[in-house]
């Protein structure tokens, strides 16, 4: 980690799943972030209002918003959508 810059948050999320997602995806394409918030989820999980937060590098806020607008949803696998259509 660079000790020159400031760390801002560049998205929110109410899990962790999701943040450590977009987490992976800043990775591939070279930018480091840290996910902050994990922690007090994991203790106090039946509080809502808790989210958790992806920071990233102030100089690389911009290209990293623009990373995480252009990933792909998660969608349910072809399988999932058969057994749904059986039931």
């Amino acid at each position: 980690m660079r000790d020159d810059q400031k760390l801002v948050p560049i998205a929110e999320f109410e899990g962790s799943f999701d943040a450590e997602l977009a987490k992976l995806a800043l990775e591939n394409a070279g930018i480091e972030s840290v996910v902050f918030g994990e922690d007090l989820l994991a203790v106090l999980p039946h509080i809502n209002a808790i989210k958790v937060e992806l920071r990233v590098f102030e100089a690389d806020a911009e290209r990293a918003r623009q990373v995480l607008a252009h990933m792909e949803p998660l969608e349910d696998s072809d399988e999932d959508t058969r057994d749904e259509e059986n039931e």
